[in-house]
């Protein structure tokens, strides 16, 4: 009995109920006086609805793009991760923050293995190891503070991973 009564939806019924058998009971008058009463035991469940409700919101709009969508200074960051737990940032929102860049073929040179096309609609993807490799090239300041927040918040996550899972990577 105890579980039930863990669910928002499940107290506010029986506190109605309750409230309603004191109505039916004692008449209206009954009603009034314990109003406030009724409201103050409903407001806790009520909140944990409110709350539950907007974290179903938040789930339902931001769980198909989990582990995807990472965000640079206001500049949207695709990223694919594969099954060996590696992680692949899109080119194109990588040339957004930092510039020009090399283009794909003198990255493929460089990093062979860590450039594909992947995605619909297929676009270069760079390995996020490669990717902090070829920032740490660059000398503007984007490309620098863009370095440290690949390496924090994509490549050493995935690289936590690897080592949990014991995957190892070329």
């Amino acid at each position: 009995m105890g579980r039930w009564l863990a669910f928002p939806l499940v107290r506010i019924t029986l506190w109605l109920a309750a409230w309603a058998l004191v109505g039916y009971r004692f008449g209206p008058v009954a009603l009034v006086v314990t109003s406030p009463l009724m409201a103050a035991a409903i407001a806790r469940p009520l909140m944990a609805l409110a709350g539950a409700a907007w974290g179903g919101a938040r789930a339902h709009v931001w769980l198909p793009v989990h582990g995807q969508h990472y965000v640079f200074k206001g500049v949207t960051i695709h990223v694919i991760e594969d099954a060996d737990c590696c992680r692949w940032v899109c080119l194109a929102d990588v040339r957004k923050v930092v510039g020009t860049t090399a283009g794909e073929g003198a990255l493929a040179v460089a990093y062979p293995g860590r450039v594909q096309a992947m995605g619909q609609p297929p676009q270069a993807h760079l390995r996020d190891d490669a990717l902090v490799a070829h920032l740490a090239k660059e000398n503007a300041p984007v490309a620098l503070r863009f370095r440290t927040w690949v390496e924090r918040t994509i490549a050493f996550p995935a690289r936590r991973i690897r080592e949990g899972k014991g995957i190892r990577v070329d």
